[in-house]
């Protein structure tokens, strides 16, 4: 080859070298070169007002990437360039001054998170060119009163306007082809599915129109204002956290045509006294009802074959959980959840007694069984189980005293996790494993014995024990976790047997 095509050769592939995607930084922007386009992946400086340049190095800035101004405080207005096509995911997370922001006609997307947390900025405009908005993108922008969407929007991720507190309407293009709005509601385009009820629109009650056949997920949360909402009897799901932190609901009716309760769909409806759970229901998510404060009673219908964990945790008025006698799948005694056959106890209603004696039928203690049963002083726990599951006593606050019986092969992560009274424990020799956090800030327990069967102690375990003066561990443990005994403040010693292999970073 020629010296002079060799020596072009090789400059050519220079250039093309440093074309190929590498981080400079430049007048406080940092970013990327890829195919003769700028992507801007960081930002160095502290302005208060930025204008994006639309040409850097000789390229033309074309997208804001991932996380590119995320927890830039001091930006309070932003001017983005005609040459950008894409905000990224968290481009502008957690920017808390920005009062404003221009997004031009050139972006065609708007990325997860985008704008989430930005929690001063009032008013956007979404220009005609965007066609997809992310997942979260203006979640907890909580000055923003109102935002339209224009015609090219073809797809808007769940919880795209979740905790904007201050949202009165949602506006959208007549001309949109997939999406509506009535009233200031956002719905897909025939209405069959309510996607944002904006949580400061006027009014405690509402009625969702008759076309509705499914509620999105967090349609409805946080619409503190809310005391009454009518679903119409062609909706067969409820979303996750649909009707979550509806804190002035007090009054609900679930129809017949309804098959699924989402997860954390009821949580924090705190003056929620009552429920029907029609006979239609299949399925009851994790947290469904969680911290609905006021919830006396539920009965649980024939048709439910599946309860979700925790989803009557923090119920603190809850005295009885009733099963249909024919339902297949649950059954319940004195008013707590079992499955069928009654050997696996699932849930313990927060207001029931103080002392309870589990029966000798169970062998399993679900998890999430007792937690947040802040009364709770005393429990027996027979010979017939086997095991204790996750957070099975998580944050029983009153629990002073327990006996493990030598049945128990397992102790589950965070069973006994903020237990913050219980003062002594004992576990017997049948137990092999103390799970992740098992007795994190038991702050009260003074005393306890690991017996020669645990071979393995949780990340966490004992965790901020801050009474505990003394443990051995014996010759069978291999493994403490991570942080296993940290902030144990007034342990003064520890033996380590030469059966430990690892110890976990910052253990004691």
């Amino acid at each position: 080859m020629p010296m002079k095509t060799t020596a072009l050769y090789s400059w050519l592939s220079l250039v093309l070298l440093m074309m190929t995607i590498p981080t400079v930084v430049q007048a406080q922007f940092v970013y990327t070169t890829n195919s003769g386009a700028i992507t801007i992946t960081g930002y160095t400086g502290t302005a208060t007002t930025l204008t994006i340049p639309s040409v850097t190095n000789g390229y033309p800035v074309t997208s804001i990437g991932d996380w590119a101004f995320s927890y830039c405080t001091s930006l309070t207005n932003i001017t983005i360039p005609n040459s950008v096509t894409r905000i990224g995911d968290w481009a502008f997370y957690y920017c808390s001054s920005l009062t404003n922001i221009t997004i031009p006609n050139s972006v065609t997307s708007i990325g997860d998170r985008a704008f989430d947390n930005c929690t001063r900025l009032t008013n956007i405009t979404i220009p005609n060119s965007v066609t997809s908005i992310g997942w979260d993108a203006f979640s907890g922008c909580t000055s923003l009163t109102n935002i339209t969407i224009p015609n090219s929007v073809t797809n808007i991720g769940d919880s795209a306007f979740y905790y904007c507190f201050s949202l009165t309407a949602i506006s959208v293009d007549t001309n949109n082809s997939a999406y509506s709005s009535v009233d200031g509601v956002l719905f897909n385009k025939n209405q069959t599915t309510i996607i944002q009820y904006p949580p400061r629109k006027g009014g405690t009650v509402y009625t969702i129109p008759i076309s509705v056949t499914s509620i999105g997920d967090r349609a409805f949360s946080y619409c503190t204002s809310l005391t009454s909402i009518t679903i119409p009897n062609r909706v067969t799901s409820i979303g996750d956290n649909t009707f979550s932190s509806c804190s002035s609901l007090t009054t609900i009716t679930i129809p017949n045509s309804v098959t699924s309760i989402g997860d954390s769909a009821f949580s924090h409806c705190s003056r929620l006294t009552s429920i029907t759970i029609p006979n239609s229901v299949t399925n009851i998510g994790d947290s469904a009802f969680s911290d609905c404060s006021r919830l006396t009673s539920i009965t649980i219908p024939n048709s439910v074959t599946n309860i979700g964990d925790s989803a009557f945790y923090w119920c603190d008025s809850l005295i009885a959980i009733t099963v249909d006698t024919n339902n297949s799948a649950y059954s319940s005694v004195d008013g707590v959840l079992f499955n069928k056959d009654q050997t696996i106890l699932v849930a313990y209603p927060s207001g029931n007694a103080s002392s309870y004696t589990i029966p000798s039928s169970a062998t399993n203690i679900g998890a999430w069984a007792f937690s947040g049963c802040t009364s709770l002083t005393n429990i027996t726990i027979p010979n017939s189980v086997t095991s204790i599951g996750d957070r099975a006593f998580y944050n029983c606050t009153s629990l002073t005293d327990i006996t493990i019986p030598n049945s128990v092969t397992s102790i589950g992560d965070r069973a006994f996790y903020h237990c913050t009274s219980l003062t002594n424990i004992t576990i017997p020799n049948s137990v092999t494993s103390i799970g992740d956090r098992a007795f994190y800030n038991c702050t009260s327990l003074t005393d306890i014995t690991i017996p020669n069967s645990v071979t393995s102690i949780g990340d966490r375990a004992f965790y901020n024990c801050t009474s505990l003066t003394n443990i051995t561990i014996p010759n069978s443990v291999t493994n403490i976790g991570d942080s296993a005994f940290e902030d144990c403040t007034g342990l003064t010693s520890i033996t380590i047997p030469n059966s430990v292999t690892n110890i976990g970073d910052s253990a004691f």
